[in-house]
């Protein structure tokens, strides 16, 4: 009986044991490192040529030769279509004659009309006889214009019974065959037969259709990869040419028309085929990378905090002193580098091409523009005409340099002056800042006015360091993004490792389904060991309650449900 109790007893200890097993979660970690961030906007699209030209003849009659067919690549001048020309040769040899018999007339009237100025000179024909035989010329002279105008129409007719390509390119698409009879493209109503339809293919376009969330990133003149369906591991480089401005709504999502056009010498790509692109609207080389797995939102501290083992309470002061003088510090630290080296930050922010200038040079750049007044005013009308996209910086600069040169200042050590005052009083207002509040907005204004070089704006984030077994939280500043990685521009160096919060995550949320589970339906064969083991405890404590008062009721714990 004993040993039975002994056995349960043993069982749910290893039960035990084994869930606290478990429940020990796996939390992986991966080290911050520098790589390149690539931001892309991804959308299907389908291949289509640039300028597709229909070919139509501008005479009609039958197709008696056709030597090409769809695909077929032709050069300008090639033969396309020629129709029966009986027709047109029979109309060119009757205007041919016209032409002759008015040529000969002509020279009759024209030898008529002299003879007859002769004989009204000797008074022999009366003045109605040579008027009359002057007429006669005339006439003879628009006869002739009339029947050479008519020849050159039916040679015209003749030629363009002749269908030649107009531009080098690939048959796409044949609307006529062998035999059929056409109509003209300018004698017609309906603007005549379509004979095919050829497009130059060495250099094609993708349509796609890219979602608004997304448009306001793409511009003309981004890089673009495209993949089709018939070439799986042959990406296409191409450039987007533009974006219409008509959006398409399809099953209530909103896309804008986007067109990547592609080089295609090749000839691999044809019209029709279906193909995803990957626009790419921001990239970050051999910058500072943290998985976006490892981050999570300030509002989230209690839930993390729980899942590492670590209090909240603690996990938030931590932040806070993070927050506060982690913000001053790097606004008092960047404000004395400021101080000690303005003209080297200004060439960070902007001025690397600017000369070092001295205070004496600055203040006496300062008592020259003092007695110009106007200067400061046309400046200020540049920068605005700038921010108004007016002007770009190089034409501002340009600008600048003659008002300078017009007070008698140079213009770029005026510049450069500007740049270390600038840097100098910012500085030290970020240092105040960043001071005085003493929390995390205060430390991002210090290293604005500092000029670190870095963005110092971003979305803020958490993450945990692990060190020596120990979580760490830090803030951190992220800048760009993609699906796996963010750009990191504070808060973390290279080489720190960072816990992996979404697997910890996933694995509690599994353990806590687990145990639910086994809560619910228990462990299979414990419940018939911990039955025996009751009913050898009911029994002894059955047989004990006779001995000494009490037994009984000891007896029946052990067994109770």
């Amino acid at each position: 009986m004993y040993r039975k109790t002994l056995l349960a007893l043993a069982v749910l200890t290893t039960v035990a044991c084994s869930k606290k097993k478990e429940q020990a979660l796996t939390i992986p970690i991966e080290p911050v490192t520098r790589q390149t961030i690539v931001v892309e906007a991804d959308a299907t699209g389908v291949v289509e040529p640039i300028n597709v030209i229909e070919v139509k003849s501008k005479s009609s009659g039958q197709i008696v030769a056709m030597p090409v067919e769809t695909g077929t690549f032709v050069k300008t001048g090639d033969l396309l279509v020629q129709l029966d020309t009986r027709d047109t040769r029979n109309s060119y040899a009757q205007a041919k004659a016209d032409l002759d018999a008015a040529n000969i007339k002509l020279r009759v009237s024209k030898t008529a009309r002299d003879r007859a100025v002769e004989l009204f000179k000797e008074r022999i024909i009366t003045s109605a006889e040579n008027e009359a035989a002057e007429v006669d010329y005339a006439n003879s002279q628009a006869t002739v214009l009339r029947n050479r105008a008519a020849l050159d129409l039916r040679a015209q007719s003749l030629e363009d019974a002749t269908v030649r390509a107009p531009v080098g390119g690939t048959v796409i698409e044949k609307d006529v065959a062998l035999g059929q009879v056409i109509a003209s493209g300018t004698g017609t109503f309906g603007g005549g037969t379509t004979i095919l339809k050829m497009a130059d293919l060495t250099k094609v376009r993708v349509r796609t259709l890219v979602n608004e969330t997304d448009i306001g990133k793409v511009r003309a003149g981004l890089p673009a990869t495209v993949t089709v369906d018939a070439f799986p591991d042959r990406p296409f480089h191409g450039i987007v040419e533009k974006i219409e401005p008509q959006a398409t709504i399809q099953q209530s999502v909103t896309m804008f028309p986007v067109l990547v056009s592609i080089d295609n010498q090749s000839g691999l790509l044809m019209p029709g085929m279906n193909g995803e692109v990957s626009i790419e609207t921001e990239r970050r080389d051999n910058v500072l990378a943290v998985s976006n797995d490892a981050v999570r939102s300030p509002n989230e501290i209690a839930s993390v905090a729980t899942l590492l083992g670590l209090n909240a309470d603690s996990v938030r002061a931590q932040l806070a002193s993070q927050r506060a003088g982690g913000g001053a510090q790097r606004g008092g630290a960047q404000a004395a580098a400021n101080q000690t080296g303005g003209a080297q930050n200004a060439g960070q922010r902007g001025g690397a091409n600017l000369p070092e200038v001295t205070d004496a040079q600055c203040q006496k750049i300062t008592a020259t523009l003092a007695k110009h007044p106007e200067v400061q005013k046309q400046l200020q009308d540049l920068r605005t005409k700038m921010m108004n996209g007016e002007l770009d910086r190089q034409a501002m600069q340009a600008e600048s340099q003659k008002i300078y040169s017009a007070a008698g200042v140079d213009g770029q050590v005026a510049r450069a002056c500007n740049f270390k005052q600038r840097q100098q009083g910012g500085g030290q207002t970020g240092a105040q800042n960043g001071g005085a509040q003493g929390g995390f907005q205060g430390g991002a204004q210090g290293e604005a006015g500092a000029g670190t070089g870095q963005r110092a704006g971003g979305r803020r984030g958490m993450v945990f360091v692990v060190k020596n077994g120990k979580y760490t939280p830090k803030v951190v500043r992220l800048g760009v993004s993609n699906y796996d990685v963010s750009e990191v521009l504070s808060g973390l160096s290279e080489g720190d490792s960072v816990a992996i919060l979404n697997v910890a995550a996933m694995q509690a949320r599994q353990q806590a389904d687990l145990d639910q589970v086994r809560n619910r339906a228990g462990v299979p064969g414990l419940q018939r060991q911990q039955g025996a083991g009751g009913a050898a405890g009911g029994a002894g404590g059955g047989a004990g309650g006779a001995a000494r008062p009490g037994g009984a009721g000891g007896g029946q714990r052990p067994g109770g449900n």
